[in-house]
């Protein structure tokens, strides 16, 4: 198992997306003027304001995982990224723009004796931390670190046997520097976990709402209403299947696995926005080796 020793990064206090539009009841008449506050680098076009990937998170932060519930992806998502991790025991894991730790302690209970959270929100790592806490006996194996994937991370070089990235892959513009800074932490023999959101599905949103309401955005977003009603986006990009292996290969990976789970029938008539896409890919998992 490879050692980590970089320890001053832990945290101790990871839309329209296939049609589906997460919403929140709770109103604040101040929250509008408060949001543009904290965030310098969003924008407000015709009524949206657009969030960075660091503040649009954080404003998900408290209410994550209740919109993860009503949102059958995850459940798919989770489950095929899962399957495709090597044996973990006793192996020390990354899992790179991890949120409020959905798979960490998922990963913590498969038998992996280190897991590093790490993420760009402080407000979806404050979730993650109070999650480890009330699991109680996983607080020995599971700790947290700030991180952003577009910079460094906050491990050495060969530090970890394996690493996952989590839905986070289209939410970065340059995917081929996000492999890079994942392949660098990983110790040779070691392997990466990838999901996304699949491309197709990522087009087809940004033409239905292009259809439906006029949308002039050139890229697909995470859509969803925020504490004080406000119509929050977060900018998404369209990375091909092409472009992950491309990425992977010329970060010194090599690919071993590739899954596109569908909507199967079953979960296209459970959930109204899933309907119209019975056998549509709903995500996209990949594992390499190095």
């Amino acid at each position: 198992m490879s050692t980590l020793s970089d320890k001053d990064g832990d945290f101790a206090a990871n839309g329209v997306k296939y049609g589906m539009s997460w919403q929140s009841s709770d109103h604040s008449p101040n929250a509008e003027s408060k949001l543009i506050r904290r965030d310098p680098a969003l924008h407000v076009s015709l009524g949206a304001v657009y969030l960075s990937p660091a503040h649009g998170f954080n404003e998900l932060a408290p209410t994550y995982d209740q919109r993860l519930a009503g949102n059958p992806l995850f459940g798919v998502e989770s489950t095929a990224t899962l399957a495709f991790f090597p044996m973990l025991e006793g192996k020390s894991v990354a899992d790179v723009g991890c949120g409020t730790g959905r798979l960490s302690l998922q990963i913590a209970r498969m038998g992996a004796g280190a897991v590093i959270g790490v993420d760009l929100s402080e407000e979806m790592l404050a979730v993650a931390v109070r999650k480890t806490v009330r699991a109680g006996d996983l607080a020995e194996v599971v700790t947290w670190r700030r991180g952003d994937l577009l910079e460094r991370l906050p491990f050495p070089d060969c530090s970890v046997d394996v690493a996952v990235c989590a839905l986070t892959l289209s939410f970065l513009p340059d995917v081929g520097g996000a492999f890079r800074e994942l392949s660098r932490i990983i110790s040779p023999g070691g392997s990466l976990v990838v999901s996304d959101y699949h491309p197709h599905g990522l087009v087809q949103a940004r033409a239905d709402a292009t259809a439906l309401n006029g949308n002039k955005d050139k890229a697909p977003y995470l859509r969803f209403t925020s504490a004080g009603g406000d119509d929050c986006r977060i900018t998404q990009y369209v990375h091909t299947i092409s472009d992950l292996f491309r990425a992977g290969q010329d970060a010194g990976l090599t690919l071993r696995q590739i899954s596109e789970p569908v909507a199967d029938s079953h979960l296209a008539n459970t959930y109204a926005a899933h309907r119209e896409r019975s056998g549509a890919p709903l995500a996209v998992i990949a594992r390499f080796d190095k």
